[in-house]
């Protein structure tokens, strides 16, 4: 059994602050058995690092720190070979400056099996996602249109949803993931995710 990888990435006004520290303690017992990995980005922003060091003390959970964006590219290419995983289960990404902030989620996709997220912009990227609590009501809509394409799940407004959805990702077999992996290779056949291909393509031409 491979470790299930969650990416998850947070924003810098705090609003999912008190959900995710509350999901890392739900998780805790499927961290430390092995079943879990976490890779957490707090962006640029101290006081999400802050909430993350404090609720890894607190359950007693090891991590490292990667604060540079070669840090990130290093990580990333590591794990790009299959039989690689992480040094520890959970891997904190914090930053100084907002580039590398914002370019540490595209970076990490391409080696994480959820990214787990408010149903932000993030809803429409071409990886399975959980979608946690929205911020604001206009997202309610974009982790719907996930569920209807297939390659996420509706919004977990309490942690015992998000839970639901975890069992399932770590059932065996790993079904509804599978799925969600089925339905983005589908997708990506239609050009579901061909957006900001489009949008250089026509501004080219004009």
């Amino acid at each position: 059994f491979k470790p299930r990888r969650l990416l998850i990435p947070v924003g810098g006004a705090g609003a999912q602050r008190t959900f995710i520290v509350n999901l890392i303690e739900a998780v805790q017992p499927w961290i430390q058995e092995g079943k879990l990995q976490l890779f957490l980005n707090a962006g640029d922003h101290e006081h999400m690092k802050d909430a993350f060091v404090e609720v890894l003390d607190k359950c007693q959970l090891d991590y490292d720190t990667v604060s540079t964006t070669q840090g990130v590219r290093d990580f990333q290419k590591h794990l790009l070979t299959a039989e690689n995983e992480p040094n520890k289960a959970i891997t904190l990404f914090a930053f100084d400056e907002y580039f590398p902030a914002v370019a540490t989620t595209d970076i990490l996709c391409r080696v994480s099996d959820v990214l787990t997220c408010k149903p932000s912009e993030l809803a429409f990227y071409c990886i399975p996602k959980l979608h946690i609590r929205r911020v604001g009501d206009h997202e309610a809509d974009s982790a719907r249109r996930a569920a209807e394409a297939g390659d996420g799940s509706l919004e977990a407004r309490e942690i015992s949803d998000a839970m639901r959805y975890l069992e399932l990702i770590l059932e065996q077999p790993p079904d509804l993931l599978v799925s969600w992996n089925e339905s983005i290779m589908q997708n990506n056949k239609l050009g579901m995710y061909d957006g900001c291909k489009n949008a250089v393509s026509w501004a080219v031409e004009k």
